[in-house]
């Protein structure tokens, strides 16, 4: 496992980084991971809580990502997904034509009031298998 996972999608400046997960109280329940994502000008951090899968079964972020790339013909309406505690969410667009737009939003603390959001335009079907392989192999704690 790397220390980081950088996701980029040219021509686009945004990107979308994870660090490695880390089980904080080495309970085997949930895995920290720390969280940026960058366009232009703008960059944000959190740190983000995922539930760890049990049974060594898939992580839901690596099944929300690999269900987009198994609907590469496309679906109606947007997919989303979130982390555990709401830190990090997701969403998905699929334009009918090969590409979606995936928007990665960060919310470290409901309190501090800020969210942040970036828009990844990703190819359906190969470039979302990828990153679904990416992500699998990066997070396996």
């Amino acid at each position: 496992m790397s220390e980081s996972i950088v996701l980029r999608f040219p021509p686009s400046p945004a990107q979308w980084t994870l660090r490695a997960p880390v089980d904080p109280w080495e309970d085997g329940y949930v895995a920290r991971v720390h969280v940026e994502i960058h366009d232009g000008g703008m960059r944000a951090e959190a740190e983000v809580t995922l539930a760890v899968p049990p049974d060594g079964g898939e992580w839901d972020l690596v099944e929300y990502v690999q269900g987009l790339a198994d609907a590469w013909q496309g679906w109606n309406g947007p997919r989303s997904w979130r982390s555990l505690n709401d830190e990090l969410r997701l969403d998905a667009v699929h334009d009918g034509r090969g590409h979606v737009t995936l928007g990665v939003t960060l919310r470290p603390r409901r309190d501090e009031g800020w969210h942040a959001r970036i828009v990844l335009v990703v190819e359906a079907g190969e470039q979302l298998d990828r990153l679904a392989q990416d992500l699998r192999s990066h997070l396996a704690l």
